[in-house]
């Protein structure tokens, strides 16, 4: 059974905007098993360029990790024409949710993981980097609350440099008549303080170039802060989880690509 959570439920203080907002809760009940109370979970962004939020890349993938022993909530986030903070808050106020609610949800709060894709990548991207900023203190909210243990990025969207910029997508969160700041271009805001970090994505994709990818990953590097990368050569963008149960299209079916999510999931186990 699937619980959805309205804003006023998990984040009664965040500013109303006009997209509708919530968060889906996949998560097994207490019932005594070992492990109770103590699983992983993830908050899964999906994408969709800030335009909409792409369902291919929500339940299916909660259904995986929750398959998988991961407690799973996905984050319906505010899009065009909501503007720039609002679905920082909100994935905050997610993550921030599940970690108080812990107990209740069988979850180790210390090991809560943000996963996103596309513009949900870049979305859990900035809550990486941004987990401290001012602007979650009027919710009540601690940056020990906000700030994922771990995050997942699947093609995400990174940089607002115009030679691999995709057009469109930061600007419908920004303001499509205004220049898109460098603080939203997010391989110049990684610390040492952000979290590890997986990461995978197609050379092929012809929305969001590997590029993106590449100067995330080398920012990582420098600020030693531990990653893991994967490129697939084959592969359009979008593909979620590439397997025949979970696309679209049926282009998207991609069993070499489908390898990601088992290695994301070992790799949650081995940090």
């Amino acid at each position: 059974m699937v619980t959805r959570l309205s804003r006023e439920d998990f984040a009664p203080g965040l500013p109303r905007g006009k997209s509708p907002v919530e968060l889906a809760v996949y998560a097994r009940e207490n019932i005594g098993l070992l492990g109770d109370g103590g699983r992983p979970a993830v908050v899964i962004c999906p994408g969709g360029g800030y335009r909409l939020v792409a369902p291919g890349e929500g339940e299916p993938v909660a259904l995986a990790f929750l398959a998988a022993g991961v407690q799973a909530f996905v984050l319906r986030y505010s899009v065009q024409p909501d503007r720039w903070p609002l679905p920082l808050l909100e994935a905050g106020a997610a993550v921030a949710y599940v970690r108080r609610r812990a107990k209740a949800y069988g979850v180790d709060p210390g090991q809560v993981a943000l996963c996103g894709f596309s513009a949900g990548g870049h979305l859990a991207a900035a809550l990486s980097n941004f987990w401290d900023d001012p602007a979650f203190a009027p919710l009540g909210l601690t940056p020990e609350e906000v700030r994922p243990d771990r995050v997942i990025l699947s093609y995400p969207v990174i940089t607002a440099r115009p030679e691999w910029a995709c057009p469109g997508c930061l600007e419908r969160i920004w303001g499509e008549k205004e220049p898109v700041p460098p603080r939203l271009s997010l391989e110049e805001a990684v610390t040492p303080r952000t979290p590890p970090t997986f990461l995978w994505a197609a050379t092929e994709d012809a929305t969001v170039p590997v590029e993106h990818s590449l100067l995330y990953a080398g920012a990582l590097r420098r600020a030693g802060v531990p990653f893991e990368l994967h490129l697939y050569q084959r592969g359009p963008h979008a593909m979620g989880l590439a397997t025949a149960d979970s696309v679209w299209r049926a282009e998207y079916v991609r069993p070499h690509a489908a390898t990601w999510l088992p290695l994301a999931l070992e790799w949650l186990r081995g940090m």
